[in-house]
């Protein structure tokens, strides 16, 4: 049975090639969309693949040129009196000998991985010292030469595992994600539940909270713990409590709180577009309010809450902020990633965290795309139909009020902290009214870099993601769907793991782009140039190809076609992409925090810097002036719902 379906699956790409190559404007657009992809996508994720499995070593070569004639007495003159008093010294691995002329020898000595190659040249140059004088008649020249050597090898796999803390790391970004996925999705369901379905004064409200920590930087929270329950923090002081929320329960608060809108929005989706009907069925068949909400409910939902607990889980995983403010002792794989890179210099390591970020990040992401998307649970048949607004009983309201209520309140507190910490001296120290914390000219100049990163990005990631999807939903390409799926592994794999990729990608000629700005803004692009291309793709399955047609009918031009109807009929998924990236550009953390160079700061990682310093008061300063920045943004969003009657969120 297989055979046909193979059969048929390659007569395809072979009808998509032929057709293809007719077009030759078609060819050159995908083909530059195709490296574009490979370059700024496939191959900085291969780049880490391919240094977690390469091995560094310092090398000393000793190069003589020498006047013995023949090979019998270089061996007993120079070689081996040589050799034999380098074999002891310090550090050394490994040996070897190349005759490169009949008048050169070089001496190739390889030391331990993590060894000084400098003080492995000493104490060769210190070992030969005493035999200098006897091979000195034989020598014309000599000349030192430090490098590295590099091997393939599973080498530092086999660290990894054999050091307990490394795997605690990753035991503990595995743990962290199952637990914060599991309670954002129970708190999302909740919310969005009492949301839709509640008392009418309380859904506004709701919304409105179960939204607000979208217009922060995702570590915000991790700050505002701190000052409320960290070691001189509001609650602590207040209760003078030995307690503390540094560790896992900052982080696991911190990341529910951060991760929480993603789940509530597509929670909320889910439930929105469900019908009331089966439930009225259900209630005059006799079943309860609890079975109407395990039974069916629950069930009709699931697809959709399993999509929001995979998404969820690859940012908890990925998470970079809030484990580095408020972790403490507790090791998670996207932190030690980063000490490993940029404090110890060891990029093997630090690559080898980078791939296990990656492995549970593809699987998710592969369940996802394959087994879950577009997969939903049907009621009847036909369209559904919408009853009467049904209310929750108060045997199932009260509960969820009861973690609803306790939620909304930490996340309120949460800002308001922030707004506190702004505008107090020392918080809970000296606790005087002052606005110094806001006359930071490094603060405002890197939210103005951060301005200018934001709308750079968000000016490429729609444009191409929209023309990527034109292409994929309008046009006959080979391997149309091996493109799509490279496309979407900007946002699949964790931002750590982009970070450490472009570095190693874009080190060296021809393309070297690190210490630039660019690479940063060519980053955040295509890390965020799925969610442009998945907008472009809903919108176009919306619209109708006969109107395409009748343009190219009437003479115009493919390109006239695309620029002049179908860009201004899809114009709101490029805005919503604009917008988005945009947003996500403003509180990037993860990957760009690998590619900052001096004068390029920006305003989330500049909070970063100044909360890990101690400085609380000017980080929550300028986190507010970021937060009117976003807000700003969030105003021109609700602009473009109104104005293209297109919810976006």
């Amino acid at each position: 049975m297989s055979m046909p379906h193979s059969d048929g699956y390659f007569t395809k790409i072979a009808d998509d090639t032929r057709q293809f190559f007719r077009s030759p404007g078609l060819v050159a657009v995908t083909t530059v969309a195709a490296v574009l992809i490979f370059v700024f996508i496939v191959f900085p994720i291969g780049s880490v693949l391919q240094k977690s499995l390469t091995v560094s070593y310092p090398t000393v070569s000793i190069r003589y040129r020498h006047n013995i004639a023949t090979p019998g007495d270089l061996e007993k003159k120079l070689i081996q009196p040589v050799m034999a008093v380098l074999s002891p010294v310090p550090g050394l691995v490994k040996s070897s000998v190349v005759r490169e002329d009949p008048q050169t020898v070089l001496i190739f000595l390889r030391f331990e991985k993590f060894w000084d190659d400098l003080k492995g040249l000493n104490d060769a140059k210190r070992a030969i010292r005493p035999i200098q004088a006897t091979i000195e008649p034989h020598i014309e020249e000599v000349k030192y030469k430090l490098s590295k050597e590099r091997i393939y090898s599973t080498e530092t796999y086999k660290d990894f595992f054999a050091n307990s803390y490394y795997w605690h790391s990753l035991r503990n970004s595995i743990i962290l994600a199952v637990v914060s996925t599991t309670i954002i999705t129970v708190i999302a369901f909740f919310l969005a539940y009492v949301g839709l379905r509640g008392p009418r004064r309380a859904r506004g409200p709701l919304r409105m909270i179960g939204l607000l920590p979208l217009v922060a930087p995702p570590f915000i929270f991790s700050l505002s713990l701190i000052l409320l329950g960290g070691r001189s923090g509001v609650i602590t002081k207040l209760f003078d409590l030995d307690f503390n929320l540094y560790g896992w329960p900052g982080v696991i608060i911190a990341q529910a709180i951060t991760f929480l809108p993603l789940g509530y929005l597509m929670i909320e989706n889910v439930l929105r577009s469900l019908g009331t009907n089966i439930e009225d069925a259900a209630t005059d068949m006799g079943a309860t309010d609890y079975d109407i909400l395990f039974k069916i409910t629950i069930p009709l939902s699931l697809p959709g809450i399993l999509k929001a607990a995979l998404l969820v889980f690859l940012l908890a995983i990925a998470d970079f902020g809030n484990p580095m403010l408020i972790s403490g002792n507790v090791h998670f794989l996207a932190t030690d990633a980063y000490l490993y890179w940029v404090g110890e210099n060891n990029l093997e390591m630090a690559a080898v965290f980078c791939v296990f970020l990656i492995l549970p990040s593809m699987l998710m992401f592969i369940i996802h795309e394959f087994i879950l998307k577009g997969k939903s649970y049907t009621t009847i048949g036909g369209k559904p139909q919408q009853g009467e607004e049904r209310s929750i009983p108060g045997k199932i309201l009260y509960p969820m009020l009861a973690v609803v209520i306790p939620v909304s309140m930490v996340i309120i507190a949460c800002f308001g902290m922030i707004f506190l910490g702004a505008f107090t001296k020392i918080l809970m120290i000296n606790n005087t009214f002052t606005l110094e914390h806001f006359n930071s000219p490094n603060g405002i100049r890197a939210l103005i870099t951060s301005v200018k990163f934001a709308l750079s990005a968000a000016c490429i990631a729609p444009l191409f993601g929209v023309t990527l999807s034109y292409i994929l939903i309008r046009k006959q390409i080979p391997f149309k769907r091996v493109l799509e799926f490279s496309s979407l592994l900007g946002f699949a794999v964790p931002g750590t793991v982009m970070g450490v990729g472009y570095i190693l990608a874009f080190n060296t000629q021809p393309i070297k782009l690190t210490g630039t700005f660019l690479i940063m803004i060519i980053n955040e692009a295509f890390r965020n140039l799925s969610v442009s291309l998945e907008a472009g793709s809903s919108k176009l399955h919306q619209i109708d190809v006969a109107i395409e047609e009748a343009a190219l009918d009437m003479g115009a031009s493919a390109m006239k076609t695309f620029f002049k109807v179908v860009l201004p009929l899809i114009s709101s998924a490029l805005l919503a992409g604009f917008i988005y990236t945009f947003m996500v550009g403003m509180i990037a953390v993860s990957a760009v925090i690998f590619l900052i160079s001096p004068g390029n700061d920006l305003a989330a990682l500049y909070i970063l810097a100044v909360a890990e310093q101690g400085m609380l008061g000017m980080a929550c300063a300028i986190s507010i002036m970021l937060i009117a920045v976003v807000l700003l943004c969030l105003g021109t969003l609700k602009l473009v719902a109104r104005y293209t009657r297109t919810e976006v969120y």
